[in-house]
């Protein structure tokens, strides 16, 4: 066996270097950590994107159900989200905003009180009409005239992002138009719609819409919008279609929960599902947005990025 060669005095001092700079490196990585595991037990320690968001917003359904705690519960971890340092530029309700009709008598209740420490003239809210907001007896105008929205269709921009709002109670041809004008028409690269009724589901209680798949989903699909918010099942589900269209249904704002079948016929590639109540935080960065579903118990259900080039 050859007896290894005793060191140079050069090698020696060029070790010991090393040997300092690993354990200074040890020490920042100690005291300093580079990275950060996500959190998953509250809203509240979610942390910003590093890179601060062109603008933002919270969408949710299906929360205007004032004889239950759970709308409250919601609005609570939103404002823990916005505490957190998130971007929230404005409130995105896909409607059944106010329980069980529509009646102005709880619009205070349904629409004021629980977002009072959200809502403010630089952070609006905007509604979708959903089937319960209609009983009323005037095709909930008097709700849309309450926030200061006007009637439906409507569009409403944010920087990088076009939120286009449709009335899934009629989804008829007039509304498919009015779409398919908007959406091509010069405007952000991420276009966002919004209405009631969704067009996939694997709910129990309503489950997909299929005149809302016939009527509206090929204008969607054509024109590769980047998300489409949905309610009307009570609970959260997110899909995939081939056309890179995520659909999600945030029905869990408030009322309560519907459970959740089989997927089987819904004919897209099922992302997440779970019948919570939630809401979804969405940022907007350059071309990228970024989604997370926050339980009303403060744990994040689900994330997503979408990119449009």
């Amino acid at each position: 066996m050859r007896t290894p060669r005793r060191a140079s005095r050069g090698t020696a001092v060029i070790a010991a270097a090393a040997l300092v700079l690993l354990a200074a490196a040890c020490q920042s990585a100690t005291t300093t950590p580079t990275t950060t595991a996500p959190p998953t037990t509250s809203s509240a320690t979610v942390a910003p994107h590093p890179l601060a968001p062109d603008s933002g917003f919270i969408a949710f359904g299906d929360a205007g159900e004032v004889t239950l705690p759970y709308q409250q519960q919601v609005a609570d971890q939103m404002l823990a989200w916005v505490s957190a340092g998130h971007r929230v530029d404005a409130l995105v309700e896909a409607g059944d905003d106010v329980y069980p009709s529509g009646a102005p008598a709880r619009f205070p209740a349904a629409l004021d009180t629980p977002y009072a420490g959200l809502r403010s003239p630089t952070r609006p809210l905007w509604v979708a009409l959903g089937n319960h907001d209609i009983l009323g007896g005037n095709a909930g105008a008097d709700q849309l005239t309450y926030l200061g929205l006007p009637v439906l269709p409507y569009a409403k921009t944010l920087t990088g992002v076009q939120i286009l709002f449709l009335d899934a109670n009629h989804p008829d041809v007039d509304q498919r138009d009015w779409l398919e004008a908007r959406l091509s028409e010069a405007g952000p690269k991420l276009r966002v719609v919004v209405f009631h009724q969704p067009a996939y589901s694997c709910g129990t209680t309503h489950g997909s819409t299929q005149a809302v798949k016939d009527n509206w989903v090929p204008t969607l699909e054509a024109h590769h919008v980047a998300l489409v918010l949905n309610g009307h099942e009570h609970l959260y589900e997110r899909f995939k279609s081939a056309g890179d269209v995520t659909y999600v249904v945030t029905g869990g704002g408030g009322a309560a929960l519907y459970p959740v079948g089989s997927c089987g016929a819904v004919g897209l590639s099922e992302q997440h599902r779970e019948a919570r109540h939630h809401f979804v935080g969405i940022e907007i960065t350059g071309s990228t947005l970024t989604l997370t579903a926050v339980a009303r118990t403060g744990e994040v259900l689900d994330t997503a990025t979408i990119r449009r080039p």
